[in-house]
């Protein structure tokens, strides 16, 4: 005997069928048994509804791409198909069985929860015979919502499991027969003459083959382990399906089901776009190419779905229940720039150049004003053409700038190169000593790594560990001259000349801008002195000259006595030269005279950010 649904705690009787004519009875004698000798002939084949066989469903799901770095990603939805087949017995006037599935992920659960209907209780969806109404409860519930009305239950809504963070479960379904008479919660079906031998006569028979459709699942991706490289291939996400009845009158065929397969949703490169000028032209641009990992991995804002069951690439399914869950948000792109060069300042467009394979660009994006270092909040910058937006560079020399998706196309592959403008800090500012910028390109908002979040909060990406991470150089800004021997003791002393040497009739950029010296050395008595440091403005075309035993008041160079050492003049403007001449005096006249050229020193970012000798 098949289980029976109770109403009010009562098993419900069952209706009697109405008297029928001699002529019926024997009319369906012969077709009951003209349909038996189908049924022998093709067990495999679906049997009438007035014999119960066993129903044998199958398994099947579609595995999108879906991002590694995603913490909340949309997986495929799984199908199952079901067929009342094989041997049966006689039929119970019943419309339906009652059964329960579980669904086990190889990633964590990260659908949202809760809406006022229990903390264990999801936003994944199981979807009957396509009855796609609005569903706002975990229990089974009919009503006259959509084109089955109420012969259908309506869409139910998982619940996690207590026993296993990885799985779903869906309670007390309400599974049609295939092809039986019509039944539902609160009354009984009775065989009905059309299901003696038709199916899918409407207000008769259920369909031949029952569909239960579990969609809306979402996983944290990342536990798969986040990849850096879009060509090392995809990781699959797979699911194990179960089904059971209290009779055993359902078997599932279905082993491991991959959902999704997770692959890298950004990369990105960076190279120097007209490196040289930013000395001689006040201005230069480090460019920053990202790409789409796949296709539809940089997704546009969507529409609150209200339809569960049919969440779009962009959209997602909330149920009407209490408690509001959050909009769905567009996907946001954060590049950190790191290794900034001293001196240098770092603006971003408001709207990159972007393009796509083939086909005219759909892919716009939108540079966030007031967002934190992890992507989240702020507002899009309007106005149209819309400015350059200064950076803020951190102590760490560290900036970083985050994009909205306006647009997009999901079935295509784009990019976007997105130039940042370098100028220098400040005309009278220190040298700009050069190095690389390293590139760190990711999707955002990001949180922290895979596992650690509550289920289904945001932010929704963690971050990838990229090794090497792309980069690109920016020249050196100013000038390094070494002096490698200056002194006034005894009867000798140093003359010091320093040119700045950017005005000339070439077309060289003027360059004003200061020489800080520093001298470093010992005393007449040959004890190790302390540093001395100076600063000297000098503009374009400009020199200054100071000996070491009286100065240049006027210039700001005090006197250094008794001192034998060597100077370092860190010169923040290109161009700059150097010279120094020694003499010796003897009752007033110079009896010794030596003069040298300052030699020009490179230096670059990571020398000049090493920790000073003790």
């Amino acid at each position: 005997m098949l289980p029976r649904l109770a109403s009010s705690g009562s098993p419900v009787p069952r209706s009697a069928p109405a008297a029928r004519s001699r002529r019926t009875r024997i009319g369906g004698i012969f077709l009951g048994a003209a349909l038996s000798s189908v049924a022998s002939a093709q067990l495999t084949s679906p049997v009438p509804s007035a014999e119960l066989g066993q129903i044998r469903c199958s398994a099947t799901a579609l595995a999108p791409l879906v991002r590694i770095e995603g913490t909340g990603e949309l997986v495929g939805d799984i199908a199952i198909r079901c067929e009342n087949s094989g041997p049966g017995r006689r039929f119970e006037p019943s419309g339906f069985l009652v059964v329960d599935l579980a669904v086990s992920l190889s990633a964590g659960i990260a659908n949202q929860s809760g809406f006022g209907l229990g903390a264990d209780v999801t936003d994944a969806v199981l979807v009957v015979n396509e009855k796609s109404c609005l569903a706002s409860t975990s229990e089974r519930l009919f009503s006259d919502c959509g084109a089955s009305g109420s012969t259908v239950q309506d869409p139910m809504l998982g619940r996690l499991s207590s026993a296993s963070p990885g799985m779903l479960l869906w309670s007390g379904v309400a599974l049609p027969i295939p092809g039986a008479a019509i039944g539902s919660e609160s009354a009984r079906a009775v065989p009905l003459e059309d299901c003696a031998g038709r199916y899918a006569v409407p207000g008769g028979c259920h369909p031949t083959t029952t569909s239960v459709r579990l969609t809306n699942i979402r996983v944290n991706a990342a536990e798969a382990g986040v990849g850096g490289d879009a060509r090392s291939g995809a990781i699959p996400i797979e699911a194990v399906v179960s089904m059971s009845s209290g009779g055993g009158s359902v078997v599932l065929d279905a082993g491991t089901l991959p959902v999704a397969h997770a692959a890298p949703g950004i990369s990105a490169h960076a190279r120097p776009v007209q490196a040289g000028r930013l000395c001689s032209e006040g201005e230069a641009f480090g460019e920053v190419r990202i790409f789409e990992g796949f296709a539809s991995a940089f997704k546009a804002a969507g529409g609150q779905s209200l339809e569960p069951g049919r969440p779009g690439w962009m959209d997602d399914y909330y149920p009407t229940a209490a408690g509001a869950a959050a909009q769905p948000s567009p996907t946001r792109v954060r590049i950190g720039l790191f290794a900034i060069p001293e001196g240098v300042s770092v603006a971003a467009p408001a709207a990159p150049a972007c393009a796509s394979e083939g086909r005219p660009a759909r892919l716009r994006l939108g540079l966030v004003e007031g967002a934190s270092a992890s992507g989240l909040g702020g507002a899009v910058v309007s106005g149209e053409p819309a400015p350059d937006v200064p950076l803020t560079v951190s102590e760490t020399a560290e900036a970083f700038a985050v994009y909205e998706v306006l647009a997009a196309d999901p079935s295509a592959l784009e990019e976007c190169r997105i130039q940042f403008r370098l100028t220098p800090a400040a005309s009278d500012g220190p040298a700009i000593r050069g190095g690389r910028v390293t590139v760190d390109a990711s999707l955002a908002p990001l949180g922290p790594a895979a596992g650690s979040g509550p289920l289904g909060a945001v932010p929704r990406f963690v971050a990838p560990e990229r090794v090497p991470r792309p980069s690109f150089p920016v020249g050196e800004c100013g000038t390094t001259l070494f002096f490698p021997f200056v002194t006034n003791q005894t009867t000798f002393d140093t003359a010091v000349v320093l040119v700045n040497t950017s005005a000339d009739p070439l077309g060289t950029r003027y360059q004003p801008g200061s020489c800080s010296l520093t001298f470093h050395g010992a005393g007449l008595d040959g004890e190790q002195s302390a540093t001395f440091r100076r600063t000297v403005e000098i503009d374009a075309g400009e020199q200054v000259a100071f000996r070491l035993s009286s100065g240049n008041a006027a210039r700001g160079v005090d006197p250094l006595p008794d001192f034998q050492g060597y100077l370092v003049a860190q010169c923040s403007f290109q161009y700059a030269h150097g010279f120094a001449f020694v003499t010796e005096q003897v009752g007033g006249a110079s009896v010794l005279a030596q003069g040298y050229l300052a030699e020009v020193v490179s230096q670059s970012a990571e020398s000049a950010r090493s920790d000073p000798a003790p």
